[in-house]
């Protein structure tokens, strides 16, 4: 984490990641869409503490992202067929 001049608490985008259970490339999906406010500086992709707050508050954290069995997936022990 680190505070920038303005007083703005930044955080890692590999932390943000891991406070809201999801993907890096999720949140760079929210930043995108302007749900999450992040910058790209120096050591990589940051989001502020405040939106990241904002998203935990508003019940719209992403869920964590689960790889499903492929289509021509024949066990039957992962409970897809």
């Amino acid at each position: 984490m680190c505070t920038t001049d303005k007083q703005v608490t930044m955080v890692s985008l590999d932390e943000a990641a891991e406070e809201l259970s999801t993907t890096g490339l999720r949140l760079l999906m929210l930043i995108r869409e302007g749900t999450l406010e992040g910058h790209e500086g120096k050591g990589g992709w940051h989001v502020t503490r405040q939106s990241l707050e904002r998203l935990k508050v508003g019940g719209g954290a992403p869920p964590v992202q689960q790889k499903g069995c492929a289509s021509s997936c024949t066990a039957s022990r992962c409970g897809c067929k």
